[in-house]
């Protein structure tokens, strides 16, 4: 806010709306691609219809996007890796520009897309796209000129309460996660640089006063951490919160609501007042659940003029509170139509179900399934060379367990026929191919920070909570090739961010390879996809000198290719681990409804109940 002497006048105070989402993922209409149906879910479609409702109380409104759109959703992933005709724009693109997007920040999934597909993706754009943390290398210049800028300064006519027209500078940045260079690497990591979020934010606060920025808005795709700020954090919320000057805040990229449940405990959070160090803060979770609203007013000052006061609040646009807009349907239907057909297009067969319902216990198919289908690639590309004389390995991990998604938030593939919908359900994010070489002695560290996930388990307790809620399960890592088993009475080694808390902790126990003991100095390579070589999931030991094999080929090309050359014939699963067992004690853990089939026919799960938000509880005798 100016320093500025404000001039005793509240008629001719200005009320400025500015609305925002964030994470969006491309969820523009409520249709749950994966199994193909309509579905009651958040989208855009429904945010559409808050939005217009809004701007219809306010003469002045801005809406703005935090980060994360153009990713998600088949609607738009299969948009970018396949060939649509060229009379259909981009759906994302399509949808922004008929809501009137004033300014978008990037956020790091906009780089699952490469350079090119992402300038010309964002060519279509009426509105500027920013992000002032990522900066080009000499490598990386052409790709990305005139794709996005550090910040922008939107002059707009406002109406005062008295009627009269005035014109209001409003300064907007972008930051995301320097992360992002890591975990897409094989796209972005040579040609571009990554800032801290914190000092970059307080550059650009800097910058737009000094161009006379009456309101500036920091669109700060980054989350919330308890820990202090340091040079470089992913999750830098709290940081740029304490930066003097800014108006209105718009976080994002954890998927959590601000204000809501699952933030940390931190003193600079006020939560009642959707305030981070006194700065107007909104998060609005992911998927179209909510519309960021900031109620501002600004006073004429002798030099321009001031933010007096703000209201923040998130506007609730779940399907209960908000019907699709049927002008936004009728644009996103021509694309719909065309990828209907696509993802009903037959790619193969299989012959049983692969289902993620217990993907965090021993021997699921799925998981197994994509860690074979990388495998089979990385043994090809590897022959020839001398990496082909290492034992091969492949880690993979379920991606859709419920959590934050919802009770639907599961993988569900029936045994038969699949089509391109069902192989993005298996393998939910358009990941690549990546090989790594790492010691005997490191995977162990490895299954260790993958077991993290889950909760002690002590002896003699009966029922106990299986999973930390907060550790995403796409970070659980099974490693094919290698048995082990996984002792839940010890307390977890390390943090869900890599941190190490119980140093003394070994919860992987009897590690083997062809029937021995695991070698520490052995060498192996391990198949995995791009995020994870790039270092997401805070997996110790695993750095960009590790990777010996980098491909742009999509994890899900490569499931297509596998279950076409195995005919669909999935075997038995080969379950490389289990729990140790922990005497007088179960683990409980919470599923999706539609899993009742499978608890029928399952020996090691049973169900408990079922929980007031729709999700079963089942458990799993440990004893």
């Amino acid at each position: 806010m100016a320093a500025n002497t404000v001039l005793n006048s509240n008629s001719k105070n200005v009320a400025l709306t500015v609305l925002a989402t964030s994470d969006v993922h491309a969820n523009l209409l409520s249709y749950d691609y994966y199994a193909d149906a309509a579905s009651d879910r958040p989208a855009l479609c429904r945010v559409a219809s808050v939005i217009a409702t809004e701007r219809s109380k306010s003469e002045n409104t801005l809406l703005l996007d935090n980060g994360d759109f153009l990713q998600g959703t088949p609607l738009s992933d299969l948009f970018v890796d396949l060939s649509p005709p060229d009379t259909l724009e981009n759906p994302v693109i399509s949808a922004m520009n008929h809501l009137k997007y004033d300014a978008a920040a990037l956020g790091n999934h906009e780089f699952n897309l490469s350079l090119s597909a992402l300038k010309g993706t964002l060519s279509g754009a009426h509105f500027p796209c920013l992000c002032a943390n990522l900066v080009p290398t000499k490598a990386g210049a052409a790709e990305t000129k005139g794709v996005w800028q550090p910040h922008v300064m939107l002059e707009r006519a406002v109406t005062d309460q008295e009627g009269a027209q005035h014109t209001i500078k409003i300064g907007i940045f972008g930051v995301m996660p320097p992360q992002v260079l890591s975990w897409d690497r094989s796209r972005i990591g040579e040609k571009l640089v990554a800032h801290d979020i914190v000092q970059t934010a307080r550059d650009c606060v800097a910058s737009l006063k000094s161009q006379g920025a009456d309101v500036i808005i920091a669109l700060a795709h980054t989350g919330l951490s308890g820990v202090p700020v340091f040079a470089g954090m992913e999750n830098a919320g709290v940081g740029v919160a304490d930066i003097k000057g800014i108006d209105a805040l718009v976080l994002g990229h954890s998927h959590l609501a601000f204000p809501g449940k699952g933030q940390p405990d931190h003193p600079a959070l006020d939560p009642e007042n959707a305030r981070i160090h006194g700065t107007p803060a909104l998060m609005p979770a992911a998927g179209g659940r909510f519309l960021g609203k900031f109620d501002l007013t600004l006073s004429p000052t002798d030099s321009g003029w001031s933010v007096t006061s703000v209201h923040a609040e998130l506007l609730d646009a779940s399907p209960e509170a908000a019907q699709e807009d049927p002008a936004l349907v009728e644009i996103l239907q021509p694309a719909h139509n065309w990828l209907l057909d696509e993802i009903r297009r037959p790619v193969g067969r299989v012959d049983q179900p692969l289902h993620s319902y217990f993907g965090l216990l021993p021997g699921n198919m799925g998981v197994q399934v994509v860690a074979e289908a990388q495998a089979r690639y990385v043994k090809a590309q590897l022959s020839g060379t001398p990496y082909a004389e290492l034992p091969l390995l492949s880690a993979s991990a379920p991606q859709k367990c419920g959590g934050r998604g919802g009770t639907a938030h599961f993988t569900d593939i029936p045994a038969g026929p699949i089509a391109l919908s069902h192989i993005t359900d298996l393998q939910y994010f358009p990941n690549d191919i990546c090989a790594l070489v790492m010691t005997g002695a490191e995977l162990v560290d490895w299954l260790e920070m993958s077991a993290s996930i889950y909760r002690q388990i002590l002896p003699d307790q009966g029922d106990q909570p299986l999973l930390d809620p907060e550790f995403p399960p796409y970070n659980s890592d099974t490693i094919f090739g290698v048995r082990y088993r996984i002792d839940l009475s010890q307390p977890a080694r390390y943090g869900r961010d890599g941190s190490i808390q119980n140093p003394a902790a070994n919860r992987i126990h009897d590690v083997q390879f062809e029937g021995a003991p695991i070698d520490p100095a052995q060498k192996f390579v391990v198949a995995v996809n791009n995020y994870r070589a790039g270092g997401g999931g805070y997996v110790p030991h695993i750095t960009p000198d590790r990777i010996i094999l980098e491909k742009t080929t999509k994890v899900r090309d490569l499931i297509t290719a596998y279950l076409v050359d195995v005919d669909g014939r999935l075997g038995k699963p080969q379950c490389p681990w289990a729990f140790a067992p922990v005497s007088g004690a179960a683990a409980t853990f919470p599923t999706g409804p539609a899993a009742q089939p499978y608890l029928q026919t399952s020996s090691d799960v049973t169900l408990v109940s079922k929980q007031p938000d729709g999700f079963l509880l089942c458990r799993y005798d440990l004893a």
